[in-house]
Formats: structure tokens, sequence, C-alpha cells
């Protein structure tokens, strides 16, 4: 009975082991796939930037990135009936939008 009670105690440990370890390794994994790489040369000066205003690399990258993003048009732009109409052409493109 002791034997069964320490065999299932060791078990249950390993489980543990091997969950916390899998939890681990995805946790990492995650923050991998969120890293980008920079430009040794781009990293430098951005840290130099950084430094002067008292900041981070990071802030400064995800301020371009929201620049950036807000500069691009939204694809998602709906064309008016009349537009279609006066030019056929952007039927053609909306069925090719839909397709992809």
């Amino acid at each position: 009975m002791v034997k069964n009670y320490k065999r299932f105690i060791q078990n249950q440990f390993e489980k543990a082991k091997s969950t916390a370890s899998e939890f681990i390794s995805s946790k990492s994994e995650e923050q991998e796939e969120s890293m980008i790489e920079l430009n040794t040369q781009y990293y430098v000066e951005l840290k130099s930037i950084a430094d002067k205003q008292q900041t981070t690399v990071q802030a400064i990258v995800n301020g371009i990135i929201v620049q950036y993003l807000a500069s691009i048009p939204d694809e998602r732009t709906t064309i008016s009936v009349d537009q279609k109409e006066d030019n056929p052409l952007l039927y053609l493109d909306g069925i090719c939008k839909i397709v992809d």
C-alpha cells in the first residue's frame, strides 16, 4: 500500500514537472515569435537617440510602427455604386478581391 502511494506521488510529481516544462518552453516560443531583428547599425543609431531622449529603443520602434500603420491607406475603402457604374472595371476589381 505504501509503495503504491509512493509510486502515485512520484507519477504526479513527474506529471507536474512535465507540465511546468511544457509551459515554460511554450512561453519562450511565444516570446521569440513576437521579437523582431534590427540591423545592428540601425539599433546602434536608435540606441543613441533613445539615450538622448531618455527612452528605449522599443518605444521608438513602436512609435515608428504606429506612424507607419496610420499612414497606410485602408484597403477596405468601399467603392460607391455610382463609381462602379462609371467604371465597370471596379466591379471586376471587387470580384477579384472576394476570390482572394
